[in-house]
């Protein structure tokens, strides 16, 4: 199997013809044709049905097509990566971050990693877990530093796993439950969630509905659904919403003393934040040095705060 032949082969399908194909890869269409039936000779398999009426993929076309596409990205993604090299240009990593990391983690490590390659551009996506493992697997971020779900597939995924963070719930300032409530009393407020309410329930047991599933509470009433943890924060301070979020939330300096913890007696689910990445996609130079860094400074933090 050749970078060529997977070239024609979405090529054909890309432009629904040989003919085409081989004027948009400016090549002879016996050779595009010779490309795609020595592929399919080769293992035995028909990847394109030839009719009267056209042409059209089979079931192991349709399959493979999606290998061939991530193929040839990857592919001219490195070989841009080569180019800009050759010119000295700057280059990028892609990275992605859920909440507890993008509020006193990642930030720190990022300022780190602009000394170090200054020529390289940090491309930062916030997101939830579950948004920020399918842009891996779709090869939209290099690498994700992000809370790991209880429960998910990470067979095709490298998982480094750096620390432990812990849920809270939290209101504004003088919320009628600062002092203390229970699950039960919490259910008549609204709350607030950062991403697709669709997640909750399926991403990990520590989410918003779960907490309420195990105290057989019923389930509370989404009031807003927010895109960022900046819009989840002005909800809870102009309103008597509520919201489950990382403790560092609450201690981060731009929102310590307008939110507070609200003290509930319930296990807390702390959950693990690690740098994940594709398992077949080989890391950029720049982006093995940023995971080195993230890696490098969560073992620090955490002798730091063994030793206090």
């Amino acid at each position: 199997m050749t970078i060529q032949q997977l070239r024609s082969l979405v090529a054909v399908v890309t432009h629904g013809g040989f003919r085409a194909a081989a004027r948009a890869l400016d090549v002879s269409q016996g050779g595009l044709t010779k490309n795609i039936s020595s592929l399919e000779e080769e293992y035995a398999v028909n990847l394109i049905e030839r009719t009267a009426k056209g042409i059209s993929l089979s079931a192991q076309g349709e399959a493979f097509l999606h290998f061939a596409k991530a193929i040839l990205q990857e592919t001219d993604r490195a070989e841009h990566w080569l180019q800009n090299l050759s010119k000295n240009l700057s280059t990028s990593v892609s990275l992605g971050v859920s909440i507890e990391p993008s509020m006193h983690f990642a930030p720190v490590v990022l300022q780190d990693f602009r000394k170090t390659l200054p020529n390289v551009m940090i491309r930062l996506t916030e997101g939830v877990a579950l948004d920020l493992l399918a842009a891996l697997r779709e090869n939209r971020i290099e690498l994700a530093v992000t809370k790991l779900p209880r429960l998910f597939d990470s067979s095709d995924l490298r998982v480094q796993r750096l620390y432990q963070a812990e849920p809270v719930i939290v209101g504004r300032a003088g919320h009628p439950c600062s002092q203390g409530a229970s699950i039960r009393e919490l259910i008549k407020y609204d709350w607030a969630v950062v991403g697709d309410t669709s997640y909750q329930g399926v991403e990990s047991d520590d989410s918003t509905w779960e907490l309420f599933d195990k105290e057989g509470a019923g389930r509370p009433r989404f009031g807003a659904v927010c895109n960022s943890i900046l819009s989840l924060v002005s909800v809870l301070i102009d309103s008597d919403s509520l919201a489950r979020v990382p403790r560092s939330v609450v201690e981060h300096p731009l929102v310590k003393g307008k939110l507070v913890q609200i003290p509930v007696s319930i296990p807390s689910y702390p959950y693990w934040i690690a740098v994940v990445s594709k398992e077949s996609r080989r890391l950029s130079p720049e982006a093995q040095t940023l995971s080195a860094m993230l890696a490098s400074y969560a073992r620090i933090s955490k002798a730091m705060a063994r030793a206090e």
